[in-house]
């Protein structure tokens, strides 16, 4: 008998840890869906749900499933954002601060996104800009003008973070594309899950 009781209690102690386990696995899951993300938008939102937020509206949807609208808000003002769908979920969204043609506009457009993300994260990797001597500090227009003549070059820059927020992974990016033989500059600033 006291053997079936030691039993009853090993057994009954790994159904409690089983069905905790469950319910925190269950807990933790809903959690996750619901964070990261440029808010009020989060990672595994449906294009229905990311279009409800009327006052952020309108939203145009691209063939692909895709959805923008150009009354976003990043850093306290009105942008366009763009959101991104794999398997009918959000997967990345980006906040597109500059697209036009003058790389002189992208690289001040760029100058100015490093102080923004810089205010929001900290210290931000440039991955493409090498600073000789003591002085490291960088103002936005010399990134602005590094990160421009670089583009023009290799045809991107880059930036993010260093210290990346627990819920998402942050970065922008500088790019030169050619559409129809004419040559446009684009300023995105990235959001995409964390990355493990």
């Amino acid at each position: 008998m006291r053997w079936q009781q030691q039993g009853d209690r090993k057994m009954h102690r790994t159904f409690r840890w089983a069905g905790l386990s469950l319910v925190f696995g269950l807990w933790s899951g809903a959690a996750s869906a619901e964070t990261g993300g440029l808010p009020p938008w989060h990672f595994g939102m449906t294009p229905q749900q990311v279009s409800a937020f009327a006052d952020y509206g309108p939203y145009r949807a691209f063939g692909n499933g895709d959805v923008e609208t150009y009354a976003g808000l990043f850093d306290g003002r009105k942008e366009n954002v763009q959101f991104f769908f794999k398997d009918g979920k959000l997967a990345r969204i980006g906040v597109y601060l500059y697209e036009g043609q003058d790389l002189k506009e992208a690289a001040k457009a760029w100058g100015r996104t490093y102080a923004t993300l810089k205010s929001m994260f900290g210290d931000i990797e440039l991955p493409d800009v090498h600073v000789v001597g003591e002085d490291k500090a960088l103002t936005p227009e010399q990134v602005g003008a590094a990160g421009g003549a670089n583009t023009e070059v290799t045809g991107k820059s880059q930036m993010a973070p260093i210290r990346q927020p627990a819920d998402k992974f942050v970065f922008a990016s500088l790019r030169r594309a050619t559409t129809q033989g004419q040559v446009f500059y684009y300023v995105t600033v990235y959001y995409d899950p964390p990355r493990s």
